[in-house]
Formats: C-alpha cells, sequence, structure tokens
C-alpha cells in the first residue's frame, strides 16, 4: 500500500502545558479541512486523537545545566512523533510531527498520510524546490516499512524520537506581500517586501533585538546578493498550501534601528540559513536554522556579491528537508535518532 503524502504545515504553539496553537498555515484546510483560525483557537491537546506521547514533556520542560543555567536552546534535540489528528468531518488523519523548542514557544511541522491513517504506510513522498523554481516529487522511502515500525497501532504511534541538531532555529512570520503592495503604492514596496508581525529567536541568528524587528522589512534583513532571490521564493509560498524548502543569507548586524552604527554590506557577514516555510492567512510563516556564518562575499565582474556557498557538515546534524522527509524506524542513518523513553 501506498501512504504518499498528501499536504504539510507549519504552526506554533506555547511552550508549556497548556500547548496553546499561536499561529497555524493554511497547509491545515487541505489536510484537516480547518481553516487556521479555527485552530488557533484551541490547543494542541484538541486535534490530536492519540494520547501525547508521554515523552511530549520534554519539548516544553526547561532543563538546568549542572551549574544551574538553564540549557542553551541552540543545543535542543528536534523531536519527531506520529500521531493521528482530527479532521472537520469527525475522521482522523496520520501525521508525521516534527518538534522544535525555541526560547519561549514550540515551532512544529506536520506532514500529512490521508490514505496511511491507522495503517501501514511503505512511501514517504515529499515536494521539494530546487534552485530554479521547479517542484519535485522526491520518493524518500521506496521500500517496505520493517515490522517494527508499524504507526497503525496505538503502542507505536505513541513513539517519539529525537536527533542533534545544534544549530540556532528561529521563527518569522511575515504580512502577505500582496495586502503590503496594494497598500503601500511607492516604489519601495517591492523592494522591502512584507513586514514582519512576529518573530522568536531572530536574536540567535543576527544582532538585533526582536522588539525591534516587528514591522520592519524582511528583506532588508537578507544579504543584497539573496534579495531577489528571496522575493521569488515569497511568491511561491504565497501561491500555494506546500511547505517549501530554500536557502538564502541573511547579514549578520543589519541596520535596523535609526543612528545605530551602520555596517556596510561589504564588511558586515553573512548567516547562511536553510529556511522552511508556507503560506498562512495574511502571509507566510518562516522556519530558519543556521547553517553558519560566511565572511563578506567578493564581488564578480559586474561588481554584484557573489552569492554564499558553504561545504556539507555533518556536525549540524540533520537538515529541515531531511528533518521532515526522514523516517526514523527506517533511515538511511539509523544512528542519527533516538528512541526517547
Amino acid at each position: 500500500m501506498n501512504g504518499a503524502a498528501g499536504g504539510s504545515g507549519i504552526g506554533l504553539h506555547t511552550r508549556d502545558e497548556n500547548l496553546d496553537v499561536i499561529y497555524m498555515s493554511n497547509g491545515c484546510l487541505a489536510t484537516l479541512g480547518f481553516e487556521p483560525s479555527q485552530i488557533m483557537t484551541g490547543r494542541v491537546m484538541d486535534f490530536v486523537a492519540d494520547p501525547l506521547p508521554e515523552a511530549y514533556k520534554e519539548i516544553y520542560k526547561r532543563r538546568s545545566t549542572d551549574n544551574g543555567e538553564l540549557e542553551d536552546e541552540d543545543d535542543a534535540d528536534v523531536y519527531c512523533w506520529y500521531t493521528n489528528l482530527k479532521n472537520s468531518s469527525g475522521g482522523t488523519v496520520l501525521h508525521k510531527m516534527v518538534s522544535m523548542k525555541t526560547d519561549d514557544m514550540v515551532i512544529f511541522a506536520g506532514t500529512a498520510y490521508p490514505d496511511a491513517s491507522y495503517r501501514i504506510h511503505n512511501e514517504l513522498i515529499v515536494q521539494k524546490i530546487d534552485s530554479k523554481g521547479v517542484k519535485q516529487d522526491l520518493n524518500v522511502t521506496q521500500k517496505m516499512m520493517s515490522a517494527r515500525h508499524r504507526c497503525g497501532t496505538e503502542g507505536e504511534r505513541n513513539l517519539m524520537y529525537r536527533t542533534r541538531n545544534r544549530q540556532a532555529k528561529a521563527a518569522f512570520i511575515l504580512e502577505n506581500q500582496q495586502t503590503l503592495t496594494e497598500a503601500n503604492s511607492s516604489p519601495d514596496a517591492h523592494v522591502t517586501g512584507p513586514l514582519i508581525t512576529f518573530s522568536t529567536n531572530a536574536n540567535h541568528l543576527i544582532e538585533a533585538d526582536m522588539s525591534d524587528l516587528v514591522s520592519y522589512p524582511f528583506l532588508k534583513l537578507v544579504s543584497p546578493e539573496d534579495v531577489l532571490y528571496v522575493s521569488k521564493y515569497f511568491e511561491r509560498l504565497i501561491g500555494s498550501t506546500d511547505v517549501m524548502f530554500e536557502r538564502f543569507s541573511l547579514l549578520y548586524q543589519p541596520h535596523v534601528i535609526d543612528g545605530d552604527i551602520v555596517v556596510s554590506d561589504e564588511d558586515n557577514q553573512r548567516v547562511v540559513v536553510e529556511c522552511l516555510g508556507s503560506a498562512v492567512a495574511d502571509g507566510v510563516v518562516l522556519l530558519l536554522r543556521k547553517l553558519c556564518i560566511a565572511p563578506p562575499p567578493k564581488r564578480d565582474t559586474m561588481g554584484n556579491f557573489i552569492r554564499a556557498t558553504i561545504a556539507p557538515d555533518s556536525d549540524n546534524g540533520l537538515s529541515l528537508f531531511e528533518l521532515l522527509s526522514d523516517d526514523p524506524s527506517t533511515s538511511e542513518a539509523p544512528d542519527r535518532w533516538t528512541l526517547m523513553n
């Protein structure tokens, strides 16, 4: 039986025992039949048909180190689990959930398997956008599930895995590009792009206070050589309900506050990030994971900055794409995943 992925979405919930849903992308309408606004009036438990894994409390627990200090959230693990979510018609849909905690909340991404609920699924098909913007369906698993992974049984659905992912992560919610363009007819509307309406953990990536980023144009945080690239990425996100992946660079020291010292683009380090994005009711939600800090790029013969490139670093752990597409129990790298008790 083929258990092809039937859609995906990104959301945020509080990091406490209430697990209140703060934001939800448009993907929930296709996978569950709920409008995002309906999801955001409830808690995670309101939509989970199975008992939450006992280990889920690890996501919102704030552990202390040996010297009594709170753990560094950049060192926090990423969690993966399977569960059936309730849909609007009263049925259930099997989802693979991937959760990452930040300082004050949990960022989660879910992939639905509508024809595999309460049954074994044997294929994992995800969508990826290549550098030319072409959508590709990638059959990641292409093999039968082993007997030890029966996500159709309650015991297996309550299993939870974690993987080391020691890189800073941040979330941004941006207003709709189309809304901004219609409301602002100035020539800068297309240049500055959508404004930031919410962010968390941004100060773990760049030198900027989160409170100063509200209503700030996101594209002004992006390295000049990547602005057009990211603008096209936003256009694809707004025109789709799919979760899409991209990689680009941010300025390490953006000029956010008037009067602050301006670091020129030539002297500004680049923070190379991978991004998982999805459309929401009034804009887009982005999950960014830092890959590395790169020196300011050189210019080409035309005077344009050359886009930053990085060599693969296995020590960074699984990429965001791998986290959503990999199945812990059939992974090509099983040592990356740890089964939680």
